[in-house]
């Protein structure tokens, strides 16, 4: 933990800006659970299918389950409470809930979208996982997360919604807008 919280110390040398702290609060809920409902509400809007409406709430339970389980089985604190010249950005933003640190909920929500659209959308994968690798740095940057927080998340994120297809495509049943699988 000393050498994250060293590091977080020293970038927040270097990348601190007024700008960043005014925008970054509110570019962070991007992997938010209000973001990820509505990407599946947009989901079914845009392809009007019931059965990829109800496999995505059911990943994003199953992510849910696994990232909060975590969370409060590992109870660790946020690196706020440690570094008192990243508390002060946190204000700038429209307001946290503030739950154990150990994984980024928010990471793993973006990566599990980056994910699912790298999946429909192949040709653009690198732009999707830029954006969630983006929201995961704004966790370190308002100093809510550590970067071992980022990683898990990422892995999490990645790894679970991966596995996910893996069981959807075994058992014969996909989740894809235009083709059967996810």
């Amino acid at each position: 933990m000393d050498w994250e919280l060293n590091f977080m110390r020293w970038a927040n040398q270097w990348w601190s800006s007024s700008f960043f702290d005014y925008t970054i609060p509110w570019l962070s809920y991007l992997g938010s659970h209000f973001a990820v409902i509505l990407f599946i509400l947009i989901t079914l809007v845009i392809t009007k299918q019931r059965r990829i409406f109800r496999r995505l709430l059911l990943l994003y339970g199953i992510q849910s389950a696994i990232v909060y389980g975590l969370k409060f089985l590992i109870q660790r604190e946020r690196p706020f409470h440690f570094l008192q010249e990243v508390a002060s950005k946190l204000s700038r933003g429209p307001g946290e809930i503030i739950d154990p640190s150990f994984p980024s909920a928010h990471t793993a929500f973006s990566f599990m979208m980056a994910t699912i659209l790298a999946h429909w959308f192949p040709r653009y994968w690198l732009l999707f996982y830029l954006i969630a690798g983006f929201i995961a740095w704004t966790r370190i940057y308002l100093g809510l997360h550590y970067p071992t927080d980022i990683f898990v998340g990422a892995l999490l994120g990645y790894g679970v919604t991966k596995g996910f297809f893996y069981c959807l495509q075994k058992k014969g049943k996909g989740v894809h807008p235009s083709r059967s699988i996810l």
